[in-house]
């Protein structure tokens, strides 16, 4: 009767359409779902006790809400996307590679990171042949070299910065004179004076003391950094002072000046705005009414940022944190970070040695041994062809030590050194380069390699000059002031004036003018290519001709 009534109901729901269980066909998976007691002894998976699916679903019936409906149909795509063919699959898409210039992609901190090792190899298989043939780790001892003359480099070097703190008392005195000490007057040629007088005594500081190389390169540059910090302070509180005196003397308008107001360029102004915005002041001097031009004048006297008024800048104080902060371009406020990051100043000060002694070792190492010994082989040789296949196979040795100084020399500049006063200092803009190894001519690579020195000769030498002079003079006189600049530093360290430097700077501009006509501008590739030819080769050249002739 139990058996009649089993089978009774067994018929009744035979209509229910029940999820298919799943036989494993792992040994293993059996064995442990067995032991766990989820495998039936026909051996099908308990699937109310285990949890596991079968993977299918059971069909809705035709009058099922659309709630359902929609459920179902969902759970269906998604199991039709996680299904996988039996042979993999390959996606294919239309993709450029990384390198490619139409992709996206800018991410190459590896290639940063095999520099770096690249130069970690160079050092120790230097010095395991040095010990192979010397017994010592390296040829020469750079530790020696760099700690000769320290205490005469730091108290010169602190004498050279402190005596430019005369130009605070200097402004002073321009802003209450009346008379002929005004900066209009009297101030701006006797402030030159001093500033050239300043750097002829600071120049010849280390040829007096017979420094070693390393310590006159370093003081050489630094006594560059600081002359162009104080002329950019002088220049621009000299302007200010003009400016303050002009917008006192509009309280009697009738006496008083109405000339527009010239403001002094900032260090983001474009070299096209700075003519734009001369020739547009030219064109509104007769319209312009005397509150506009308070307004300008009032304008002018005050920082971008808002807090700061002329003359409320001309501390000691002010002074000091402009002297310290990464710029070439004195301003009355910068924009500052929250708080000084002291690890990534560490790491920072770090990378500092850590490349001074790179910069080092290659020089004693790769350079300083080809250009001894190719100076002994010109002394003994009189045929100029024999002369000429010496320094062509002196230049080819030095290509490569010289790309490696090259680019330590960018960062320990650039990113290391002023990274670091940044810190220090909390300077918030540390946009100190461009992506100059992009480069298509010398006049981009000048605007991008250095921005700093960029900003200064923009905004001193070429806006300066701009409202007196023509616009291609203005740029020619740029250009002969930074090559002046750079024959300086090559005379002070090879300890010769010999123009070459001075050559190859100004002979940068009719390689401009032809990079700039319709045959070769727009080649990017062929361009960049000539680029970093020129300045790997330009390098070995001009210290084989400094050294040797």
């Amino acid at each position: 009767m139990a058996s009649t009534a089993t089978s009774h109901d067994q018929d009744n729901h035979d209509h229910i359409l029940r999820p298919r269980a799943v036989k494993p066909g792992n040994p293993m998976v059996l064995r442990a779902m067995s032991e766990e007691q989820t495998l039936k002894p026909n051996g099908f998976v308990n699937t109310h006790q285990s949890g596991l699916s079968s993977g299918r679903s059971t069909p809705l019936p035709a009058d099922a809400p659309p709630s359902l409906q929609s459920i179902s149909s969902a759970r269906k795509q998604i199991r039709a996307q996680q299904k996988h063919r039996m042979f993999p699959t390959v996606d294919y898409f239309a993709r450029v590679s990384h390198f490619d210039p139409k992709s996206e992609y800018r991410d190459f901190q590896g290639f940063f990171v095999l520099f770096w090792i690249g130069l970690a190899i160079m050092v120790m298989t230097t010095m395991l042949r040095n010990i192979k043939d010397t017994g010592l780790p390296l040829r020469v001892r750079p530790w020696q070299l760099l700690t000769a003359n320290t205490w005469q480099l730091a108290l010169s070097d602190g004498a050279m910065v402190l005596s430019t703190g005369l130009s605070i008392p200097l402004q002073a005195l321009f802003r209450r004179s009346d008379g002929i000490f005004r900066w209009s007057k009297l101030g701006m040629p006797v402030h030159s004076i001093y500033q050239t007088g300043w750097l002829v005594l600071w120049v010849n500081w280390p040829f007096m003391l017979n420094w070693t190389w390393t310590a006159q390169v370093f003081f050489t540059l630094h006594t560059l950094v600081i002359l162009m910090k104080m002329h950019s302070y002088a220049f621009y509180n000299g302007h200010l002072s003009t400016t303050e005196r002009r917008l006192s003397a509009l309280d009697n308008p009738e006496t008083a000046s109405t000339a527009a107001a010239v403001r002094y360029p900032s260090s983001s102004t474009n070299i096209n705005e700075i003519t734009q915005a001369s020739e547009a002041k030219k064109d509104a001097d007769a319209k312009e009414a005397l509150t506009q031009l308070r307004e300008d004048l009032a304008f002018e006297l005050t920082s971008p940022l808002g807090q700061v008024t002329y003359p409320q800048n001309l501390t000691v104080w002010n002074y000091v944190d402009y002297i310290l902060c990464p710029t070439l371009c004195y301003e009355l406020e910068y924009p500052r970070t929250e708080k000084t990051q002291w690890a990534e100043l560490f790491y920072k000060t770090l990378a500092v040695f850590g490349c001074i002694f790179l910069l080092t070792v290659i020089s004693e190492e790769f350079i300083v041994p080809v250009l001894n010994e190719s100076a002994l082989r010109l002394e003994s040789m009189t045929k100029w062809t024999d002369m000429g296949l010496v320094l062509a196979e002196t230049i080819s040795m030095l290509l490569f030590p010289f790309m490696v100084i090259f680019l330590l020399v960018f960062l320990v500049i650039f990113e290391y050194v002023l990274g670091a006063f940044a810190e220090i200092t909390c300077f918030a803009d540390r946009h100190f380069y461009s992506d100059w190894w992009n480069s298509c001519d010398w006049l981009e690579f000048s605007r991008e390699w250095n921005v700093p020195v960029h900003h200064f000769l923009r905004r001193h030498v070429y806006g300066a000059s701009r409202p007196y002079i023509s616009k291609n003079m203005s740029t020619t006189l740029t250009f002969l002031i930074s090559a002046l600049l750079h024959e300086l530093v090559m005379g002070c360290i090879t300890k010769k004036l010999r123009g070459y430097g001075f050559f190859a700077m100004m002979l940068q501009m009719p390689i401009v003018a032809i990079q700039r006509t319709s045959l070769v501008k727009g080649r990017t590739l062929f361009n960049n290519v000539c680029f970093w030819i020129s300045m790997i080769l330009g390098l070995s050249i001009m210290c084989a001709l400094y050294v040797l002739v």
